[in-house]
C-alpha cells in the first residue's frame, strides 16, 4: 500500500504499471522531432470539430480509445479517469469523456497535469482502491490562445520567439504489474 515517507515523498509497495498509452498530435506536430511517437496525427487541427475547444475534447476521447485498444481492454475495464485540459474547469476533460461512463476526477495543473494524473493513478492501484485507472491531459493551440494569450481572432502578429502550445492530447493506463507479453509495446513500469 502507498505509505508517506517523507514530507514530499510517498512509496508505492506494489508496483503499479502504465500497461498501455497513446499519444495524438495535428499537423505542426508531425513535423517536429518527436512525430514518430504519435499514435494518432490529423492533419486538420479541429479533428473534423466545429470549434477548437470540441477538437481537444475530441483528441481526449480518442486518445483514451486508442489506449485502450492498445491493450485490449474497453472503457468498463476502467475505474476511474484523472483529466486535465488547459480550458477553464477542465471543460475539455468533461465533455469529451463523459459518454464513457467512467468517474472522472477533473485536475489542473496546467503543463504538470500528466504528472499529477500519473501520481493519483498510481497511488490508488497501488493502495488496490481501484484495479485500473486512467490519466489523460490535453491542449490545442488555439484554444490555449483564446484564453491565456491573445486571440488568434484579433488577427495579431505572432513575433518569432513566441510561445507555442501543442496541439496534442496522451493517456496512459495504470494498472498492476503486468508481463510485457500481456500488452506487448505498451508496458513501463512507474517508478
Amino acid at each position: 500500500m502507498a505509505k508517506k515517507t517523507g514530507k514530499y515523498t510517498i512509496t508505492l509497495e506494489n508496483s503499479p504499471s502504465v500497461i498501455s498509452f497513446a499519444a495524438i498530435g495535428s499537423k505542426k506536430e508531425s513535423e517536429g522531432p518527436l512525430a514518430d511517437y504519435f499514435d494518432i496525427v490529423n492533419e486538420d487541427s479541429t479533428f473534423g470539430e466545429q470549434t477548437w475547444e470540441k477538437a481537444e475534447s475530441r483528441m481526449q476521447k480518442d486518445v483514451i480509445n486508442k489506449a485502450l485498444a492498445k491493450c485490449q481492454l474497453s472503457s468498463g475495464d476502467i475505474d476511474c479517469i484523472f483529466a486535465g485540459d488547459l480550458l477553464n474547469q477542465c471543460i475539455g476533460s468533461t465533455f469529451g469523456l463523459r459518454e464513457m461512463g467512467i468517474p472522472l476526477f477533473g485536475i489542473y495543473s496546467a503543463c504538470a497535469s500528466m504528472a499529477e494524473g500519473l501520481a493519483l493513478a498510481s497511488i490508488l492501484v497501488d493502495s488496490e482502491t481501484v484495479t485500473r485507472a486512467a490519466a489523460i491531459t490535453s491542449s490545442h493551440f488555439c484554444s490555449a490562445e483564446r484564453q491565456y494569450r491573445f486571440p488568434l481572432e484579433y488577427g495579431g502578429q505572432r513575433p518569432p520567439t513566441s510561445q507555442w502550445t501543442v496541439t496534442g492530447s496522451g493517456a496512459a493506463i495504470v494498472g498492476k504489474q503486468v508481463s510485457p507479453t500481456l500488452c506487448p509495446g505498451s508496458y513501463h513500469r512507474v517508478y
